[in-house]
């Protein structure tokens, strides 16, 4: 074993003379998984082969044994080529004897939810709403084969490292056991999502009876014990034909309405009041998405540790002199108990009494504070929206709004008279999710810090955080406009100015107005920063852009400024072009040009054609060619990109403009990047330029260590 020749299981099995238990067909059992009165479990491999599955092995009657085959087969065969990945079916079965058959599956590595709850107690809402998601998504998928599951449990539901709820075990029970009965030797948890229209009717499960098992299943996750707790199976059967579940609110008061009033249709004892198919309950909660599965990850993380992660200081165990001395009175008052009276006794320990307490006051001074950041594990007294998301807390007495939990979060409306911060704690990544409504923020000066804020609505791309302020501070934040498994990540209409941050002035009368962004990274289809103002200082240093739409975007009310624009290593990586400029600055002429300073920085648009500075307009201003000035260092395009290009704003067709000598330092190179897709910040990362060396000691472009949270 300590060689990782044998597992302990294999051990205890060898040392026990039971070898023959170890061979199972052309399989090696590796590990005893579940044991029942008629089914066990194993973690096994194939002979000669790494790879693990999972075996049941399945006593049956003799007489039953040629029924059973032949439904096996017959799930097999409707089964093949099916694949999703919130599902396990089997993909192969065998025959050991007359009385037992063999199913072997995937092997999922995770968690139970049932050891979950216990290690737990009751979920937080927004891991229901996901868990919800997935599984009917799967069995959405599962019926368009025709296939029912029919065994969803807490413990046949895995909660996987990578944020994933799979059902295993799917479409065995149905074969093993049609008709259900307190006969037939399950488990007592088999019986708590038990559709009342099963239940000795010999009726096979349906989308309507797993939908109420669904509806059990989160109703125990979120109130952190079964519909009904009784211990008789044949109670639990009778509870379910004769009474209707208790609304989950009872259990967990602050479960959002659309969560608890679903739950309770989907737990109707009337069928006909259950929401009609997967697909409906799908469209009132939304599809699972790479978000909800990254709140699952984070969540899944906490029970890696062996005991729960709480937050605190967590005092030294060093034992000091002074608690020896009590320990030596302790003793002292117990051996003289039998020769002093209750007098002398009481006075012994109130002097053990008052060294204690000198003692953990000393150790208070003297601990090491280690905190430990476990979100998800504290009590949150906070409401929590239909949605399933947390409302974003007031600010503080110093105008500071702490994220210490990962969230997810509801996008708000904020108004602040003086100076506000929105910082998610450090190690954590707080996430604020945006629907129909963006973050909209009013502040005299406004701070965003180790925030990811997120669009998850599936209609036209939204606006995401909109900023009135003098002063705007963006730092290791991440604002992601699209949904990477989704092909929801389309532009805007043409003539629609959407970004991903929009900042207007709160008086443009006064000049203290700065904008300054700083290691952050905006994916998707909206521009990423759009101006109602052009502000006195603006820079942006070791940011990323990818996806349609501009990095910056002046807006048609913008007014000629004399302010430099600064970028230090900025990345465009296939996106829309550095600056879309409309009004006053494209169609006025004289009028002050836009002054941009890039150092270190590298532009791969999503169309070379398109231009680097884009003037939207019908009426150009006849010296366009002098409305941007560019000086670059280090700094490097593509070949063959316009630098300079006008557009009528229908996107259909764009004119290059000849900047003369406007453009100063740009290096055209072939960019290669370290990755292929645009998503994590890493893959943006400049690894190689085909063509003209620079001097500079590294690569221009990011620095992906320091993008989005500051790791």
């Amino acid at each position: 074993v300590q060689l990782r020749m044998l597992t302990p299981y294999q051990a205890k099995q060898l040392e026990q003379g039971a070898a023959g238990k170890l061979r199972i067909g052309s399989f090696v059992a590796i590990d005893e998984l579940g044991h029942q009165p008629f089914v066990t479990t194993y973690l096994a491999q194939r002979l000669n082969r790494r790879d693990r599955c999972i075996l049941k092995c399945m006593k049956v009657q003799p007489d039953q044994m040629a029924t059973v085959v032949n439904q096996m087969e017959r799930l097999l065969e409707k089964a093949k080529g099916f694949a999703h990945p919130q599902l396990v079916l089997p993909n192969e079965f065998f025959q050991t004897s007359e009385t037992e058959i063999v199913t072997v599956a995937r092997f999922v590595p995770g968690l139970p939810l049932n050891d979950l709850l216990v290690r737990r107690g009751r979920f937080p809402a927004p891991i229901v709403f996901e868990i919800g998601r997935q599984l009917l998504d799967g069995l959405a998928a599962l019926q368009s084969q025709s296939l029912v599951h029919g065994d969803i449990r807490m413990s046949n539901v895995r909660l996987a490292d990578h944020g994933l709820a799979v059902l295993v075990d799917g479409a065995i029970r149905p074969v093993i056991h049609p008709e259900i009965t307190i006969h037939d030797k399950l488990p007592l948890e088999a019986y708590d999502g038990m559709a009342p229209e099963l239940i000795g009717t010999g009726a096979p499960p349906t989308a309507s009876s797993e939908l109420y098992a669904v509806g059990c299943l989160l109703w125990q996750l979120l109130a952190g014990r079964p519909p009904y707790t009784t211990a008789d199976p044949l109670a639990k059967l009778a509870s379910h034909q004769t009474k209707t579940i208790d609304d989950v609110r009872t259990w967990a008061p602050d479960t959002p309405a659309l969560l608890a009033d679903t739950i309770r249709q989907m737990t109707s004892p009337d069928p006909n009041e259950r929401p009609r198919s997967f697909e409906e309950v799908l469209k009132r909660w939304r599809r699972p998405s790479s978000f909800g599965r990254s709140r699952l990850k984070q969540f899944r993380r906490l029970f890696d540790g062996g005991v729960p992660h709480f937050v605190g200081p967590v005092r030294s165990t060093k034992v000091g002199g002074t608690l020896w001395v009590v320990t030596l009175l302790c003793v002292a008052a117990g051996a003289t108990a039998m020769m002093f009276d209750n007098g002398m006794r009481n006075v012994l320990l109130e002097i053990a009494q008052d060294v204690r307490s000198i003692s953990q006051k000393k150790g208070q001074v003297a601990s090491e504070h280690i905190q430990v950041i476990a979100a998800e594990t504290k009590p949150l007294n906070r409401a929590i929206s239909e949605h399933g998301l947390m409302p974003l807390p007031q600010p503080d007495g110093d105008g500071l709004i702490l994220l210490d939990t990962d969230g997810p979060y509801e996008a708000g409306r904020l108004n602040v008279n003086g100076e506000l911060t929105i910082r998610g704690e450090v190690g954590s990544k707080p996430v604020i999710q945006v629907d129909d409504l963006p973050l909209s923020i009013k502040a005299k000066s406004v701070t965003l810090e180790r925030l990811s804020i997120q669009r998850v609505s599936d209609s036209d791309p939204a606006t995401l955080v909109m900023v009135r302020s003098q002063r705007l501070r963006v730092t290791n934040c991440e604002f992601l406009a699209t949904d990477f498994d989704s092909d929801s990540s389309t532009a805007p209409q043409p003539g629609r100015l959407v970004g991903s941050l929009f900042w207007a002035a709160n008086d443009s009368g006064l000049k203290t107005e700065s904008v300054e962004i700083t290691n952050t990274a905006f994916y998707g289809a909206n521009e990423a920063i759009l101006f109602a103002q052009i502000p006195s200082s603006l820079r942006i240093s070791n940011s990323l852009k990818t996806g349609a739409g501009a990095f910056l975007t002046f807006g048609p009310k913008c007014q000629p400024s004399d302010a430099n624009l600064v970028l230090e290593r900025v990345t465009l990586r296939e996106s829309g072009p550095l600056l879309r400029m409309s009004g006053i600055l494209a169609e006025k002429p004289g009028a002050t040009p836009v002054r941009i300073e890039a150092l270190n920085s590298v532009f791969r648009l999503a169309d070379v054609k398109s231009g680097l500075i884009v003037a939207e307009t019908e009426h150009p201003r006849n010296d366009l060619n002098r409305s941007v000035e560019l000086q670059a260092t280090d700094s490097v395009v593509m070949p063959e990109t316009n630098l300079m290009a006008v557009s009528d704003g229908s996107h259909s067709s764009t004119e290059e403009i000849d900047v003369d000598d406007r453009f100063q330092g740009l290096m055209a190179n072939g960019i290669e990047f370290a990755g292929t897709h645009v998503y994590p910040a890493r893959d943006s990362k400049t690894v190689r330029l085909a063509g003209a060396r620079i001097e500079a000691a590294e690569m221009p472009g990011i620095n992906p260590s320091q993008i989005g949270q500051g790791k």
